[in-house]
């Protein structure tokens, strides 16, 4: 009985030993982690890092940030525009794949939105129908919004023609101050083992 009662014992020392040794903090704070152990490993002047604030950057990220939304909005502007113009040179048919742009959509579709806006523009080119002043100026606008968009999610890493958050390195958008400065960089990690992948200050 002593024997069965110490093997208990032991299992039961064992089990609360693996428990507690287990790490069993939340990937946001692995992530937030590594990033720490970078400068500490890689910066000569380390001891004057002091973290301010990690951002993962994911849709909601992207949604609140004021000139992507309101590049977003040209384009939902355009997409009106386009819609009359296919009602007006007889291609109404091909106005229902594109009319859902017409209403806010989120940044991980501008994919989609390019490929309907270029069959879009083919159809109303075939038709040989001059556009209007107006619309000639929506469609300027219209690259201007997406050139805008393209810079500002490069500087995440990002692209207009690929946005996908569950398939690729986390990326954190990191603010600091080191030897008095306030600085900003973007971080790539690695899913599987929390490593940094790339790092980048951004001016």
């Amino acid at each position: 009985m002593k024997i069965l009662a110490k093997n208990g014992f032991l299992l039961g020392a064992l089990a609360a030993f693996v428990f507690l040794s287990c790490d069993r903090r939340s990937d946001e704070e692995k992530w937030e982690g590594q990033i720490r152990a970078f400068f500490y490993e890689y910066k000569d002047d380390s001891q004057s890092y002091v973290p301010l604030r990690y951002q993962k950057i994911d849709l909601a990220f992207l949604a609140d940030q004021a000139p992507i939304q309101k590049a977003l909005l040209v384009l939902q502007d355009t997409t009106r525009q386009r819609v009359k113009q296919l009602h007006l040179a007889n291609l109404s048919d091909k106005v229902e794949s594109i009319s859902t742009f017409a209403q806010p959509f989120p940044i991980d579709q501008v994919d989609d939105y390019l490929k309907l806006r270029a069959a879009a523009e083919g159809e109303l080119s075939r038709k040989n129908n001059r556009p209007s002043e107006a619309y000639q100026l929506a469609l300027a606008e219209e690259e201007s919004a997406l050139k805008d968009l393209e810079h500002l999610l490069s500087q995440f890493n990002l692209s207009i023609y690929s946005i996908d958050f569950n398939n690729r390195p986390v990326i954190y958008f990191h603010e600091y101050r080191m030897n008095g400065d306030d600085k900003s960089a973007v971080f790539e990690l690695d899913r599987e083992n929390n490593s940094v992948i790339s790092f980048r200050e951004l001016i």
